[in-house]
């Protein structure tokens, strides 16, 4: 058949190409420029060969064959992806890829490091109706890339791919000015929420003496601590991509959520005015007096929170991250890897500098009200506290907590609003205001309540358990499908193992309760009507590293995971589709396609 394939094709070049051959030859590229080949593998067996197809250029499917020279080790299955409908001149009706092509390859045994894979091949350039001879390609496993992160972040030109791409073969410039979008896009994400009260705060408590930082001094904070969240991805980024491992998840444990909501705390005590940020070191120490100056808004304090919140707080992953990640520990190119990093996480503090330069420029001047600004942003604080705590809190008592704390807000809003009414002068737009805000939050702590005395399970939907919320109950019913895995390799494997000895394909979610995106996929993504009919009959796991144990850290790390969440999709005898995982969060129709095209399903 192969045979055939080529004299048909020398047949097509010489009956369609002859007439201009002599000047076309002189004028072509070489068919390995047009058509560049080269060999990914993804795990002991299996491999993936990649086309990258110079624009104007086109494969064709028939022509495409493989065979592997690795002793007794033979191919046993090859995924052709779908190609495009082409109507040919001299084949007729045809499927033909254009820009990149993929091909994944299985073979019988494990592949050994001698063993060299041939590809034959045919294209065409199409502006010239000329086309090249069938030719054969050849990538030996000393030359062929190890898949440290599982594949591609999407198929199909997904934008975890087109990063990587940029990454290999973009202009510096392309590199910078696409991960900077990208930064940009996850700025609009809960990637960066928690960031938003964090630098407001710090700003708010740079003022000097009872008054506002002012906003050249305000713009001056947000660049620092932005510089800081960007440096400190970059240099976590470098680390994970040369280690396989985050820096990031390992701070998600009990121990450092802890010390991390501790600090917020002694934050907010200080907003509070309960200790002097100015105290001497004679009274308080060198270490407190040094830490007394984190809520001052002091420069060095300033960039010490970004530090931390980059590692800590903005722990997010994405096809970026990953793409970014990936590249790095593929090619050892850690300052452009890194670079990429830096650059995204500028994108990604953009909005940051207008919100700090806002809160320095909009604050009152000074007077008791830019004390009472300070106290409002010790709530603020006191709130960040509980958020990270609450990823290790029983739902009952996490919305008893934020009941608590809404009310003390209302408390305190009471008190500094009867106490101004009383004042001539006073301004009564403020105190309505004022009173509005009292209203807000005293309804906002009844609502919290409510919801930990009827059993809710989210802030933000308290009266769901009472009313009977859709969404909630979709939640219930979807986390019911999902069974619990325990966070180490052997358990699932053994797991993935008997789903496929009954002939079923698993989905294995990766999650953790210190994750946005993981929170985002289980509240809008899978309990989603269209992603629960394509996963119907499917094996559903849930494995949860929120403690980030050994076992959790050993099972991250020998998948190529960095940080969850991560949704991995396995075949009916156990093999992992790699080039179908998902990093990162999808919304519920973009994932119920992805699931449908991962497990083949009409």
């Amino acid at each position: 058949m192969r045979g055939v394939v080529r004299l048909a094709g020398v047949v097509c070049l010489l009956l369609w190409a002859a007439p201009g051959a002599v000047l076309a030859q002189a004028e072509l590229k070489p068919v390995e420029e047009v058509f560049p080949f080269h060999v990914e593998q993804l795990s002991s067996d299996r491999l993936v060969a990649t086309w990258q197809i110079e624009d104007d250029h086109y494969l064709y499917r028939h022509a495409l064959d493989f065979a592997i020279d690795d002793g007794d080790n033979e191919i046993k299955e090859v995924s052709i992806p779908d190609g495009e409908k082409h109507a040919d001149e001299f084949f007729g009706e045809v499927e033909i890829y254009r820009e990149v092509l993929q091909v994944h390859i299985q073979t019988t045994q494990e592949i050994s490091a001698e063993a060299t894979l041939r590809a034959d091949y045919q294209g065409c350039n199409e502006p010239r109706s000329i086309c090249y001879p069938p030719s054969t390609a050849e990538a030996g496993m000393d030359d062929a890339a190890t898949v440290s992160v599982g594949g591609a972040a999407e198929r199909g030109g997904g934008p975890g791919e087109q990063l990587t791409d940029l990454l290999t073969g973009g202009s510096l410039w392309a590199i910078l000015g696409g991960f900077f979008v990208a930064g940009l896009a996850l700025a609009f994400t809960a990637c960066l929420y928690p960031m938003i009260p964090i630098l407001s705060g710090l700003i708010v408590g740079a003022g000097r003496n009872g008054e506002s930082p002012g906003t050249g001094r305000a713009l001056w904070l947000s660049f620092l601590y932005v510089q800081a969240v960007a440096l400190t991805y970059a240099g976590a980024g470098a680390l994970a991509g040369l280690s396989g491992r985050a820096v990031q998840a390992d701070l998600q444990g009990p121990v450092a959520t802890a010390l991390f909501s501790g600090l917020f705390v002694l934050l907010a005590l200080a907003m509070f005015g309960l200790y002097n940020l100015q105290m001497p070191a004679s009274v308080q120490g060198r270490l407190q007096a040094a830490s007394s100056r984190l809520p001052g808004g002091h420069e060095v304090g300033v960039i010490a929170m970004g530090a931390l919140s980059a590692l800590i707080v903005g722990a997010c992953s994405g096809p970026a991250l990953i793409a970014a990640l990936a590249f790095i520990g593929n090619t050892g190119e850690v300052a452009l890897g890194a670079g990429a990093l830096y650059v995204m996480a500028l994108g990604m503090g953009a909005p940051l500098l207008l919100v700090g330069t806002a809160a320095g420029r909009w604050m009152p001047r000074s007077g008791p009200w830019m004390e009472a600004v300070k106290q409002a942003f010790g709530f603020v604080f006191l709130g960040v506290a509980l958020w990270m705590a609450s990823r290790f809190m029983p739902a009952a008592l996490e919305l008893a907590a934020w009941g608590m704390l809404l009310g003390g807000a209302a408390a305190w809003l009471l008190w500094r609003v009867s106490r101004a009414a009383g004042v001539a002068g006073s301004n009564r737009q403020a105190q309505g205001v004022a009173w509005v805000g009292v209203g807000v939050l005293s309804i906002a702590a009844s609502a919290q309540f409510f919801g930990a005395a009827t059993g809710a399970s989210d802030p933000l939907r308290p009266w769901a358990a009472a009313l009977g919320d859709d969404l909630a109950a979709a939640r219930e019913q979807m986390l019911a499908e999902w069974r619990a895995v325990d966070g180490s390799n052997d358990q699932l494997d053994e797991a993935v193992a008997a789903a496929a000895e009954q002939g079923k394909a698993t989905v294995v979610d990766v999650t953790a309760e210190w994750c946005a995106y993981c929170i985002q996929l289980e509240e809008r993504t899978l309990p989603a009507a269209e992603v629960r009919e394509v996963l119907d009959g499917v094996e559903k796991l849930k494995v949860d590293v929120t403690s980030m144990t050994d076992d959790n850290r050993e099972l991250l790390e020998s998948r190529g995971i960095y940080l969850p969440p991560a949704i991995m999709f396995f075949d009916t005898e156990g093999q992992e589709l790699r080039d179908y995982r998902v990093v990162g969060f999808k919304g519920a129709e973009e994932f119920a396609e992805h699931a449908r095209q991962a497990l083949k399903r009409k």
